[in-house]
């Protein structure tokens, strides 16, 4: 069964074109403009994207809050807003005929200074347990979707060999647990766990348990 992803689903803000927040504005863009790859990840198929996804990152170089961003377009007589977290990530895709239809975005930002940045991400429910045969099959899904649509780029990018657990706060306790039921403590830094598949000490691990659940799960070289 096609798992969950951790910020997947459609979360862009309905809103009537009337209510729309009277402010100056300027065209950044199309709508693909700020999906990079998105059509070359849809066009794989499902059993080779089951378990990673792409992640969308919007920053200021002036120091903007993403809550302060402001980032819309127009389809079927509708507003519809980019919706970010704290750290500024997309939450929610467009469906495919907005996609496609391509409508311009508008910002509330000046131009220059606004940057986005494309990670990949793991995608699975939110949970305090991981199977780290699924992790594995993440990672390496992403790295065969690079080498299938990256052309000569590809042989250039770095391999996916780090799992990234992001938190909500400081993140809590973190456990590898093998066959026999033995825990070894996770590396735990700030906001983040992480942990590397192919290392030697890690390959006995059957399972990752943490005290609460991830926001957000990324795919690092």
């Amino acid at each position: 069964m096609r798992l969950a992803g951790v910020l997947i689903g459609f979360a862009l803000l309905l809103v009537p074109a009337a209510a729309a927040v009277q402010e100056e504005e300027r065209i950044a863009g199309p709508l693909s403009m700020f999906f990079p790859r998105w059509a070359d990840y849809l066009s794989l198929e499902d059993d080779r994207r089951s378990h990673f996804t792409l992640g969308y990152q919007i920053r200021s170089d002036r120091g903007v809050a993403p809550a302060d961003i402001r980032m819309h377009y127009e389809f079927g007589g509708e507003t519809r807003e980019f919706i970010f977290d704290a750290e500024g990530y997309v939450l929610g895709r467009p469906a495919a005929d907005v996609f496609e239809a391509d409508p311009e975005v508008w910002i509330n930002q000046p131009e220059g200074g606004m940057g986005l940045s494309m990670r990949f991400m793991v995608q699975m429910d939110p949970a305090t347990r991981y199977s780290t045969d699924e992790l594995r099959l993440a990672a390496g899904q992403a790295n065969d979707a690079m080498r299938s649509i990256g052309g000569v780029a590809a042989m250039f990018a770095p391999q996916m060999r780090t799992v990234v657990f992001v938190f909500d706060g400081p993140a809590p306790d973190a456990w590898g647990i093998e066959a026999d039921g033995e825990r070894r403590a996770l590396t735990v830094q700030e906001n983040r766990v992480t942990y590397r598949p192919r290392e030697r000490r890690n390959r006995r691990i059957e399972s990752l348990q943490f005290g609460r659940e991830p926001v957000r799960i990324l795919l690092d070289s």
